[in-house]
């Protein structure tokens, strides 16, 4: 595998968990101003869940591309 093709697949990793985090943060809030009669407590429960699993894809993918980012520079360091 590529050095670059690590660094763009954790940058996808990234966009994909910042778009699922915004989804459950929406989620979230339309459950915060739906009237309380109807909308059972659990509700909540799934897209809090989801926001902080989320988060730590997130910074796993981040850490990939830092390591990616490293191990390049360390390379760059070695041929000059």
């Amino acid at each position: 595998m590529q050095i670059g093709s690590v660094i763009t697949q954790g940058l996808i990793g990234m966009q994909n968990s910042q778009a699922e985090m915004t989804r459950s943060a929406a989620q979230i809030a339309q459950a915060s101003t739906a009237p309380r009669d109807n909308l059972p407590s659990t509700h909540l429960v799934e897209p809090l869940i989801n926001l902080q699993q989320q988060s730590q894809l997130f910074d796993s993918s981040a850490r990939v591309v830092k390591a990616a980012d490293e191990t390049l520079g360390t390379l760059l360091d070695i041929k000059a």
